[in-house]
């Protein structure tokens, strides 16, 4: 008997702190929860931040767009051949130009190539490269750069930071280019014109460009210089 009490007052005294417990549990609940400055809650429902533009941050504005000259614009390439460099060039390119040196933010540059118009004065050589074992330029047409920003060096010196696509292939990559200033066209009084010149390398096997056959032959390079001479007006 004595321990029969014992079992039933310790089961007693059992449910009773249970009913306290839930009790506080519910009253904790409806109580609002605290804000703690720079504490980020995680509740349903609750709308994301609102981007820099609608919480009405400063937006760099474009900067003024430039046209291609395209009598005076050239996208030149050079490829080692055993001992000497072929060049080569591609005829036809397009694309969207913005530059301020005041205002690089709003700069931007995107351009795509037509693949098929590469030119090596060469007929047969440009057949090739036109093929499967090159560009296989009839499933990849265009080779594309698009910038993420376009950042100083120093003096006339620049760099466009983005991404270059060729084929199945787009890495990041970084441009470096010359801005030879800008002026009033000695032609054309009423147009500005404005000059770029870059020079930088590439190695072709990271695009998927030949699959490294003629470079283990030692009858071609895997390094492409690149030469661009532009002329943009507006």
């Amino acid at each position: 008997m004595r321990r029969l009490a014992v079992f039933l007052t310790t089961l007693v005294m059992f449910a009773g702190t249970a009913i306290w417990f839930w009790a506080a549990v519910a009253t904790w609940a409806a109580e609002p929860v605290p804000t703690v400055p720079g504490m980020t809650q995680s509740v349903p429902g609750l709308q994301a931040p609102l981007p820099p533009a609608a919480t009405g941050a400063k937006q760099a504005q474009p900067a003024p767009e430039w046209s291609f000259d395209p009598a005076h614009c050239s996208m030149l390439f050079f490829v080692r051949h055993i001992f000497v460099k072929i060049p080569g060039r591609f005829a036809k390119f397009t694309g969207t130009v913005r530059f301020d040196p005041d205002n690089l933010e709003g700069s931007l540059i995107d351009v795509s190539v037509d693949m098929a118009s590469v030119d090596t004065f060469v007929a047969k050589r440009d057949e090739d490269l036109r093929s499967p074992d090159f560009f296989d330029v009839a499933r990849y047409p265009g080779m594309w750069f698009v910038s993420q920003r376009i950042v100083h060096k120093d003096g006339d010196q620049y760099a466009a930071e983005g991404d270059l696509t060729i084929k199945d292939v787009t890495r990041h990559i970084e441009i470096p280019f010359t801005y030879l200033g800008a002026k009033a066209s000695p032609l054309a009084p009423d147009k500005q014109v404005a000059g770029f010149e870059s020079h930088f390398s590439i190695n072709m096997l990271d695009y998927h460009v030949s699959d490294g056959h003629f470079q283990k032959m030692g009858a071609m390079g895997d390094a492409v210089e690149i030469v661009l001479n532009q002329e943009l007006t507006r």
